[in-house]
C-alpha cells in the first residue's frame, strides 16, 4: 500500500473511532430517564455493540504506528515526538478543563450540570493535571502516555516474533487470573488496555507486510472475521475480561479490514482533527443533553434526537472552531491539537 492510501486510510479509521466515541459519551437514557424503552434499547445496542470497540481500536492503532519499523536507535526522536504530540496537550487541555470547571462552579445557574465541584489548591491542581479529575475522558491519553515511556520494556518483549506472541498469551493469563485487581482499578484496568496495545506493536513489528498489503486484504479479511467469530463464541461462552478483551481487539481489527478492502476517498478537512473532537467533545454532549432536557424534557423522543444529532453538531463545531484557531492562532492550535 502506497505511503498516501495508507495515512489517508489512517484518517478515516482515527474519524470512525472517534465518531463512535462521542457516541458512546452522547448516550442520555440517564438524564432523559421518561423516554420508550426502545429508545433506551436502541441506545445501549449502538453504545455497547457497536461503539464499544472504539477504545481498544485507538490503542492498537498507536500501538501499531508506534512500533512500525521501530528500533531502539529512533527511541529518543520517537520519546521526542510524542513529548509534544501527547504529553503536553495532556496537560494543557487537563489544566483548561480545570479552569473551566472553577469558573463553571462560581456560577450557580449552571453548576449543576456537572457532577464535580472544583475547588482550587495546590492537590486539586496535581490531580486535575496528572489524574484527569476534571477530565476524565482523557484516562485514555494517560494510560497512552505511560506506555509510550515503558517503550524499552515493551519491546524487549515483542522484538521476536515468538516471544512476542508469548508475552500477549501471558498478559491474557494474567488479566485472566484477576492479579492485578489487587493493586486498584487503574493499574488493572492499565495492564487490560496494554494487551491491546501490545498487539498493535507487534503487528507493526511483524505484520506490516499482512496489515498494509492491498493483495492480501481478501486473506486479511477472511482471518479476522473467523478470529470475530471465534472470540464472540468465546466470550458468550466464558464471560470475562480475557474473552472481552479478545473481542475488541479482533473488532477493532476487522474495522481496519473494512477499510483496507474498500477504495477510499480523500478525507475532508472536517474529519481529520480527530484529536481536537475527542478533547472537547465530552462537555459539548454532556451540556447539550441537560439543556435539551431542562428544556423539553422527554418530549417527542427530544433524547432520540440529541444521541443522533449531537456527533454531527460536535464534528461540525469541531471542524469550523479548529479551522478559525488554525488561521488565527497556529500557535495555540499547535498545543492544543499536539500539532496533528
Amino acid at each position: 500500500m502506497e505511503q498516501s492510501r495508507f495515512s489517508n486510510q489512517i484518517k478515516w479509521y482515527s474519524f470512525i473511532l472517534c465518531i463512535l466515541v462521542v457516541l458512546i459519551h452522547t448516550q442520555n437514557t440517564d438524564i432523559f430517564t421518561g423516554q420508550l424503552s426502545i429508545v433506551n434499547e436502541i441506545e445501549t445496542f449502538v453504545v455497547e455493540k457497536i461503539a464499544r470497540p472504539a477504545n481498544a481500536g485507538f490503542f492498537l492503532c498507536s500501538g501499531y504506528l508506534f512500533y512500525r519499523n521501530f528500533d531502539m536507535s529512533r527511541l529518543i526522536y520517537k520519546w521526542k515526538r510524542r513529548l509534544f504530540s501527547t504529553v503536553v496537550p495532556f496537560m494543557v487541555w487537563n489544566l483548561a478543563y480545570y479552569v473551566i470547571h472553577l469558573i463553571i462552579s462560581k456560577m450557580p445557574v449552571i453548576s449543576g450540570y456537572f457532577n464535580d465541584e472544583a475547588v482550587f489548591s495546590g492537590n486539586e491542581l496535581f490531580q486535575a493535571i496528572v489524574n484527569c479529575k476534571y477530565n476524565q475522558i482523557f484516562w485514555f491519553l494517560q494510560f497512552l502516555i505511560v506506555y509510550i515511556y515503558i517503550c524499552p520494556v515493551i519491546y524487549l518483549l515483542i522484538r521476536n516474533k515468538y516471544t512476542g506472541l508469548s508475552a500477549l498469551l501471558g498478559i491474557l493469563l494474567l488479566v485472566g487470573s484477576g492479579y492485578p485487581n489487587q493493586f486498584g482499578g487503574t493499574l488493572s484496568s492499565m495492564v487490560n488496555w496494554v494487551f491491546i496495545y501490545m498487539a498493535g506493536g507487534y503487528l507493526g513489528l511483524h505484520g506490516r507486510r499482512w496489515i498494509e498489503s492491498l493483495e492480501k486484504r481478501k486473506d486479511a479479511l477472511i482471518v479476522i472475521s473467523i478470529g470475530v467469530a471465534a472470540s464472540h463464541t468465546y466470550f458468550r461462552i466464558c464471560p470475562g475480561i480475557v474473552g472481552q478483551l479478545l473481542c475488541f481487539l479482533f473488532d477493532a481489527m476487522f474495522l481496519w479490514s473494512v477499510l483496507s478492502y474498500v477504495r477510499l476517498p480523500e478525507t475532508r478537512w472536517w474529519m481529520k482533527d480527530t484529536f481536537y473532537i475527542y478533547a472537547v467533545h465530552f462537555m459539548i454532549v454532556r451540556v447539550g443533553n441537560k439543556l435539551a432536557y431542562a428544556c423539553a424534557g422527554d418530549y417527542m423522543g427530544m433524547g432520540l434526537w440529541m444521541f443522533l444529532l449531537l456527533p454531527v453538531f460536535v464534528v461540525l463545531f469541531c471542524g469550523c472552531s479548529g479551522r478559525l484557531l488554525k488561521r488565527y492562532t497556529p500557535f495555540l492550535w499547535k498545543i492544543l491539537s499536539g500539532d496533528r
